[in-house]
């Protein structure tokens, strides 16, 4: 029956929980009986999300051939008049994902082979995840030397997690010890990434910016909030540290303004919130034009773990996967077959058809039904992260 285009006849949801957020995971059946995984997650927007894959699915996908993928990818997003936001891409990109899921298993083969081949057979990581939210300094040390000892030579962290738009001299002194107990425990070979999550002012994170230098620290990242390239692009020229930021950049129509304006060194588009693989792999062309590093932001589940590896199997300016996965919930990899898991600080690029053969195991997701999720106690009054996620893991 391979000669038959499939037909996408159906879309199940299931809304996963975790401490942090709710996975949203996405299942299409064709009408040869294949299935496919994609995956929507957005923080604090999972049933939001869920809303709209369904409805778009019914509106534009039902009935169509799951090889069209381009031309319902652009109906979903251009008949939308209130288009290009993280809300309706995220809804896309669960969508799109299934797709390329069933088309890979239709051929049988991995999506990447559908999008040019594999310029890669496994894809370095870089750790995050590891440190919970605002972990005491003397848990730091141990905690790195474990990320190092499961062979990554990279990891990312927040050491001004509490920390407000302009902190205190004394807190801010407080967040690079934690970067000095860091560097003390990985070496000089292993790089650190510093999330700033757009907290702070242009100024503080200039002065940020100059002194994470002297702990070699690799890059920067969202050091202010990304909706201002202007911004972007005064810390960027004013600091010795790579600016890194994207994942708050919501489709290619940002990418060329921001990487002429805000010294860009490595951008972070991710999958779900531009809507899926067709759009990341655009994404990362625009920024090789400009001899731009991309690194695809992917801290949720394993099903858009599993469609990031297929993009960086094919992608040629890639730089390292992000990685929660040996850091997440214990049961991740019993939530589907095939879980993409790192070994040795590395993701095997799987050659299994789809999305690397991944399925859903229903009855692990029905253990962990949606959990309500506690946006009021994210922010300080300060503009600072509280340790919300301490309280729940």
């Amino acid at each position: 029956m391979k000669n038959r285009t499939p037909k996408a006849i159906r879309i199940e949801t299931f809304l996963v929980g975790r401490p942090w957020n709710n996975l949203l995971i996405v299942r299409i059946t064709a009408d040869n009986g294949l299935t496919g995984l994609g995956e929507g997650t957005m923080q604090w927007q999972a049933k939001t999300v869920e809303t709209a894959a369904v409805t778009l699915f019914r509106r534009y996908v039902i009935g169509n051939s799951v090889f069209e993928i381009e031309r319902l990818v652009q109906a979903m997003y251009r008949n939308e008049y209130a288009r290009g936001g993280p809300v309706l891409n995220s809804a896309i990109a669960a969508i799109e994902m299934a797709l390329w899921d069933i088309c890979g298993k239709h051929l049988g083969r991995p999506v990447h082979d559908l999008l040019g081949g594999r310029v890669r057979d496994s894809m370095p990581a870089y750790a995050n995840g590891w440190t919970g939210a605002g972990k005491d300094p003397d848990d730091l040390h141990g905690a790195a030397r474990e990320v190092v000892a499961q062979g990554f030579t990279a990891l990312k962290f927040d050491p001004f997690w509490a920390l407000g738009r302009d902190p205190a001299t004394a807190d801010i002194r407080r967040g690079m010890e934690k970067v000095a107990i860091v560097r003390d425990a990985v070496g000089p070979d292993v790089d650190i990434l510093v999330d700033g999550h757009g907290r702070f002012s242009v100024g503080t994170a200039i002065d940020v910016g100059r002194r994470l230098a002297d702990y070699d620290v690799y890059w920067f990242e969202e050091p202010v909030d990304p909706e201002n390239a202007q911004a972007l692009a005064k810390v960027g020229r004013s600091i010795p540290v790579r600016l890194a930021t994207g994942e708050r950049c919501y489709s290619r129509y940002h990418v060329p303004q921001l990487l002429a304006a805000s010294e860009v060194a490595i951008l972070q588009p991710d999958p779900i919130q531009v809507g899926g693989i067709l759009e990341s792999r655009k994404i990362a062309a625009i920024a090789d034009s400009a001899y731009v590093t991309v690194s695809f932001h992917s801290p949720f589940g394993p099903v858009a773990t599993a469609a990031a590896l297929q993009i960086d199997a094919c992608t040629t300016n890639v730089w390292k996967q992000e990685s929660f996965s040996a850091f997440d919930v214990p049961w991740r990899q019993q939530l589907v077959r095939n879980c993409p898991m790192p070994n040795d600080g590395s993701y095997a690029i799987s050659s299994e058809p789809g999305l690397g053969g991944i399925e859903l195991n229903d009855e692990v997701a029905r253990e962990h039904p949606y959990r309500e999720e506690g946006l009021e106690s994210m922010w300080q009054e300060n503009g600072g992260m509280t340790a919300w996620l301490d309280t729940l893991m």
